[in-house]
């Protein structure tokens, strides 16, 4: 019977894993959130329990009660998500749009409340019916029956827990999970009906003894001991939560392996007791020892926690940074969050079956099972309140977990005081256990320092267990949903001094302090997700931001006159006290009028709110945080439309680092199928902004976000004086974001399928990148100039430029030039932005040009000539070209080799973009007789075909594209066919023309 309950308790980890997917989706992630949903699992289930127990004794067959409950909530199960999906949009288009903020908020609870109430309730009631079944049948060994009920029904919670996450989740989804704890639990009941016959009527004859001992009142110490060691686990497993959170990353795979270390630890106290229980000679006075053993364990866990750090650390610079690297990880996680967890929920799992034991044995009957465990669980949701509202905010994680050690304690000293032994040596054990509590509360207290440049280090990124030496913490507080900390740091390089904040160690955002410090690269990001969209539209009467971050977005946005109203949505309070640190840079933010700091789920607030939006503004932390994801997903993109005034945008913020392709193309995917147009603008490179448009084209790029002297100021900050310095950004249209997912195919980010938040934990692990979209923009062909109409960068560009942004195209700029005059003149300074390889390779042949001896190596100089063309042709104007490749004023005298004539006529055809020459050269090369040479050179091959596809690219010829596609691909060097951004060239140019109209820009132009 037992292995039954082990199943039970497997299927009610994944419904309330699943639940909180589910219901975080349509309530939001706040912290009252998050605090409701529990409220509703935990009091849902204490109702049950006890409603249970006040007809337990009347039932003459329990087991078969249970067997229909478990049946009942597998039906309720298999018909969750249809509920749930026909409840969510009958609310989002018939009831939401009718009703004001408070209204919306009412309805929504209600909703909630009706999804899951009723399996809660039966939840709740599985333990205290099992439990009088199987008494029943094995007569006179209550203990053994509790301990062991409830080792089952927890071992088998935490192996739920683990396999939600790591085998359903993945493989079939909220959905298929949800389905698969229904097939269970239905099971389940098939299983238990024939044992149910073995239940005998005669066993509970309702009689005198009967009606007395239902009568006579339990005992309310016991259960307010029930209920405050149920408070003081809970404020332990929160507060654990946070804790381990800083030291192993606030992932979904690290929340799952801290619940199941939590759960499994009580599972292993059960089953310790089990063949010890009814052996006992005082239940209670052993609960008083297990109380204060447990207390003492949660303290000792301060100690161990302390080294977690450098353990975390260790593991970071050893493993291997791949998938089974990232599975020893995983395995290591799950090890240090038992050391951490363990012994006291070891004796946590304890207290419940005592409990129960003794007041069963004062003849309390079977309503005793359902009371304590309803005790039990009210006390876990007046923990779970405490921890998140009070003791976390007020005291931190050190003192949040000593008050609820100090609870244990107490409770101990008072069991073992009122249920001591007649004999006595009782007054010795009471002496001990104070004595020992004392020590254990004085040594915590004292000697356990979590040093905040230790817990705010981000070890589980770079395998430091401390911030970097010169470090100071300025601010640090442990919020309700986040620890947010903000510190100091030298950077590396420039002596500039950097200011970040962090969210659970994770930086969302560095900032420098002193105004003469060039700006940090996350200035970039922040003051062109506020500049963009100040470029394309002239006015934005409402704007809402998604995330406080450091507040520079708002601030930046608040700099122009043509901005309304700002609503910034954040979801931790602690965020937007932490960002005042920021001061002058983000001061907007805090004192304009204007602004309206909001604190809650950005998705629940625009959902209650009847004010729509010409502006939103999404930069939320890093996909792989938790409850995160869900601002990534197609669902939240197919919400956005509909919160946007006509003509509205809406601007996402992407991070290219800790990332992988096909994530990206999983976040992409979604935001193609829900809005008409989106573009990616780069503003570094490791940061991608995509700027969405639910009807029409994205505008054009103007001088507006100039307009307003406070933007001007923020853009010339980060490098951006001009207009041509921003459109310098632009990396993809839509049709390159097209052949970007198609490249790397995925299935759209979804929260009934959280590919996002499953796998980016594992990419973050990695230190994966997704360098695309930065190899696009320094291609050897101008292919963002040609997506965005822009055309190549001139002379005056770049005279009047701000410095550029931190891009590596804005080094290639200056660096084409820079080679122009190496190979013309013969010049290049000490201090140049030239690679040694790329100087090395100009004087080399202007030697040979010089000396006429280009013909020597023919092969070898016109590979020289494709790679410098390959750095020089994109990123200078053709007029600049003239003498570099149209008509060369460095060659002191002709060739006559093919392979260089050729390869000097392709590329002075590309430089002034003559494509029908590029094309009709290109095909000379490639079908000559030096053509396997040119096949077999990587740099020959990767310039000469992509030279090809852009030009068919120009000239709207996909049919040749693709032809030039199936002839050559075959032909080219393993690494050269594999490469990323010709197969992404090859991509667009098969797709045929659908680009927005241009106007005759210098490095548009198409022949024929």
């Amino acid at each position: 019977m037992l292995w039954l309950f082990v199943l039970s308790g497997f299927s009610g980890l994944i419904y309330q894993s699943i639940w909180t997917h589910y219901l975080g989706l349509f309530l939001g992630h706040s912290s009252y959130a998050q605090s409701l949903v529990l409220l509703l699992f935990m009091g849902g289930m204490a109702c049950g329990a006890w409603l249970v127990s006040r007809r337990s004794e009347l039932l003459a067959r329990p087991l078969l009660a249970y067997a229909a409950i478990e049946l009942i909530i597998g039906v309720f199960g298999l018909a969750f998500d249809p509920a749930y999906g026909a409840l969510t949009r009958w609310a989002y288009t018939s009831v939401f749009p009718g009703l004001g903020g408070e209204g919306v908020n009412l309805v929504r609870w209600g909703l909630a409340t009706a999804l899951v109430l009723p399996q809660c309730v039966l939840l709740g009631a599985t333990f205290p019916l099992m439990s009088a079944g199987f008494i029943r049948i094995k007569e006179n060994a209550e203990g053994e029956v509790l301990s062991g009920l409830y080792f089952s029904n927890s071992i088998g919670a935490a192996a739920g827990a683990l396999v939600a996450t790591y085998l359903l989740l993945p493989r079939i989804g909220l959905p298929g999970a949800m389905m698969t704890a229904g097939l269970l639990n239905i099971a389940i009941a098939i299983f238990i009906y024939p044992l149910t016959k073995s239940e005998s009527p005669a066993v509970l004859a309702v009689g005198e003894d009967s009606a007395v001992n239902r009568s006579k009142p339990l005992p309310l110490f016991v259960l307010i001991v029930a209920a405050l060691t149920g408070a003081s686990s809970f404020v332990y497993e929160i507060t654990w939560v946070r804790m381990l959170s800083l030291a192993l990353g606030t992932t979904i795979h690290a929340f799952e392996l801290m619940l199941a270390a939590f759960i499994a630890g009580i599972a292993m106290g059960g089953l310790w007791l089990r063949s010890r229980a009814d052996r006992l000679e005082s239940p209670l006075r052993t609960a008083g020892w297990v109380q204060v053993w447990m207390g003492l364990a949660a303290l000792a866990s301060m100690f161990v926690y302390a080294h977690s750090f450098e353990w975390v650390g260790w593991l970071m610079r050893v493993i291997v940074r791949g998938s089974e690297g990232y599975g020893l990880y995983n395995v290591a996680s799950g090890i240090i969050s038992l050391l951490v967890m363990f012994p006291a929920a070891f004796f946590a799992g304890m207290t419940l079956p005592l409990l129960t034991l003794a007041l069963l044995r004062q003849g309390h009957g079977e309503r005793a099972i359902g009371q304590v465990y309803a005790f039990n669980t009210l006390g876990a949701i007046v923990g779970i309140l405490l921890a998140v509202h009070v003791l976390l905010p007020g005291l931190g994680l050190k003192l949040a977990l000593a008050v609820a050690a100090a609870i244990d304690l107490l409770l101990g000293l008072l069991l073992l005081r009122r249920y001591a032994s007649p004999a006595d040596s009782h007054v010795k054990g009471l002496a001990w256990a104070a004595g020992l509590s004392a020590a254990g509360m004085s040594c915590a207290l004292m000697f356990v320092h979590f040093d905040p440049l230790m817990l705010n280090s981000s070890v589980y990124r770079h395998g430091r267990p401390s911030l970097a030496a010169g470090s100071k913490v300025i601010y640090t507080k442990d919020g309700k949903t986040a620890t947010v900390a903000v510190y100091e740091a030298p950077r590396h390089g420039d002596g500039a001094v950097s200011r970040s904040i962090s969210t659970n160690g994770k930086v969302d955002a560095g900032l420098t302090v002193r105004p003469s410090d060039p700006p940090s690269t996350d200035e970039s990001t922040m003051v062109l997700l506020a500049a963009l969209p100040l470029a394309l539209r002239a006015d934005y009467p409402h704007v809402g931001v998604i995330g406080f971050g450091s507040g520079m977005t708002t601030h930046t946005l608040l700099g122009s006159s043509s901005i309304g109203r700002v609503d910034t949505v954040e979801i931790e309070p602690a965020m937007v006290e932490a960002a005042r640190h920021f001061g002058v840079k983000v001061a907007r933010a805090y004192d304009d009028p204007r602004s309206n700091i909001v604190i809650d789920d950005a998705k629940a607030y625009f959902s209650a709110s009847p004010a729509k939006y010409d502006l939103i503004v999404s930069e939320p932390s890093n996909p792989w945080m938790g409850g995160t994801a869900s601002l990534f997903s197609t669902e939240f993109y197919a919400f956005v439309p509909g919160q946007l005034n006509k003509d509205g945008l809406f601007v996402q913020w992407l991070q290219l680092y800790e990332i992988d392709p096909a994530l990206v193309s999983s976040v992409i995917t979604g935001m193609l199928a829900n809005f008409s147009d989106v573009q990616a603008y780069l503003a570094n490179d490791s940061d991608l902004i995509l700027v969405a448009s639910p009807k029409g084209r994205v505008p054009e790029l103007t001088t507006s976000a100039f307009s307003s002297a406070p933007v001007r100021e923020d853009l010339a900050r980060v490098g951006v004086k001009t207009l041509r310095d921003l459109q310098e950004s632009f990396v993809m249209d839509r049709r390159g974001l097209i052949a970007f997912t198609q490249q790397y195919p995925a299935r759209a980010n979804s929260d009934y399928f959280p590919l996002l938040q499953l796998r980016a934990p594992e990419a973050r692990f990695k230190n994966a990148e997704v360098l695309e979209f930065d190899a696009v923009s320094t291609a050897p062909w101008p292919i963002t100039q040609f997506l965005s109409g822009h055309g190549r960068r001139g002379a005056h560009d770049e005279q009047t430029s701000g410095g550029g942004l931190p891009l590596r195209v804005t080094a290639k700029n200056l660096a084409a030039r820079e080679l122009r005059q190496a190979l013309v003149e013969g010049k290049i300074s000490l201090d140049s932005s030239v690679t040694h390889q790329d100087a090395l390779t100009a004087e080399t042949l202007r030697s040979r040009a010089q000396s006429c001896t280009l013909d020597k190596d023919p092969v070898g100089t016109a590979d020289m000539i494709y790679s410098l063309a390959m750095e020089t042709v994109p990123f200078m104007s053709s007029s600049e070209q003239v003498d570099l490749w149209q008509s060369p004023s460095w060659m002191g005298c002709g060739a006559s080799a093919a392979a260089v004539n050729d390869a000097l006529a392709l590329v002075g055809a590309a430089s002034k973009d003559d494509h029908q020459a590029v094309l009709v050269i290109g095909q000379r090369i490639l079908e000559g007789g030096g053509a396997d040479e040119v096949l077999s050179s990587g740099i020959a091959s990767y310039y000469v075909l992509g030279s090809m596809y852009f030009s068919a690219m120009a000239t709207q010829q996909p049919e040749l594209a693709q032809s030039l596609h199936a002839t050559y691909t075959k032909r080219l060097p393993a690494v050269i066919a594999r490469h990323p951004t010709l197969q992404l060239l090859a991509r667009l140019a098969s797709m045929g023309a659908d680009r927005k109209p241009q106007s005759p820009v210098e490095g548009t132009r198409s022949q024929g």
